[in-house]
């Protein structure tokens, strides 16, 4: 059974991560979609988070209707129905979309539309993303946000320039979980997990994914709108993360 709910997870994790549904969230769903109401003692043990952690996935889960609690002392926890939960799924993502296109594709294809616009983008192969990273973080910036979802993309110099540019500038470091720095002096917030990698500055931003060969590949742009795009995105991140891995 344990392995059954692995192979359905690891085959939709990457997809449902890019619309923020973790892994852990997805394991409680379908562990108590195939067996049932358990509390949440019982699925604490199962998965093995602990049974502190498991309250605030739960509470998740409950509000986006995927499942419902039942009685007191103990309470259980219920699956919703797959298909109920399929259907909301799908409506969030549709809202989702017709957001970012009333207000982002709307707004940019009008403009485009009405004058020239002149701007660049690259892209930029592994053997090149240290050193683009620090270029980026070298030019005259008001602010500097960076998000790090790769081990390697830590270097002690990269922390150094991040320290140096704090004195004076709004410096934001979101990392993943996973991942450990030594400094007194970022502001850091984490993430169970994030999409990608990335840094924007006040003129330009620069996106690192990881191809299918496990090869890091980055994007750079100083379009404006791109620019904006990304310090929304950000920001929206930034009040999801924790101050602390716990």
């Amino acid at each position: 059974m344990s392995q059954n709910i692995d192979d359905i997870v690891s085959k939709i994790g990457n997809i449902a991560r890019a619309f923020g549904i973790t892994r852990n969230e997805l394991k409680l769903y379908f562990l108590l979609l195939l067996n049932g109401k358990m509390t949440a003692k019982e699925l604490s043990d199962k998965i093995n988070i602990s049974y502190t952690k498991i309250y605030p996935i739960l509470t998740k889960l409950e509000g986006r209707g995927w499942i419902r609690r039942i009685g007191k002392r103990p309470s259980y926890y219920v699956a919703n129905p797959i298909r109920e939960v399929w259907e909301n799924v799908k409506k969030n993502i549709s809202d989702a979309l017709d957001k970012v296109e009333r207000e982002l594709i709307l707004p940019i294809s009008v403009l485009l539309s009405s004058q020239t616009s002149f701007y660049n983008i690259a892209l930029v192969q592994q053997d090149n993303i240290a050193q683009t990273l620090k270029q980026i973080l070298a030019e005259n910036s008001s602010k500097y946000y960076v998000a790090i979802s790769f081990k390697e993309l830590i270097s002690d110099d990269l922390i150094k320039i991040l320290e140096a540019n704090s004195y004076k500038y709004d410096v934001r470091v979101i990392l993943t979980k996973n991942i450990n720095i030594e400094s007194n002096v970022l502001n850091v917030k984490y993430l169970d997990s994030m999409f990608g990698s990335g840094i924007i500055t006040s003129n330009s931003i620069f996106l690192i994914i990881k191809t299918q060969g496990n090869m890091l590949l980055g994007m750079f742009s100083n379009h404006i709108y791109f620019v904006e795009i990304g310090k929304v995105y950000f920001e929206y991140l930034w009040e999801k993360a924790d101050k602390s891995k716990e």
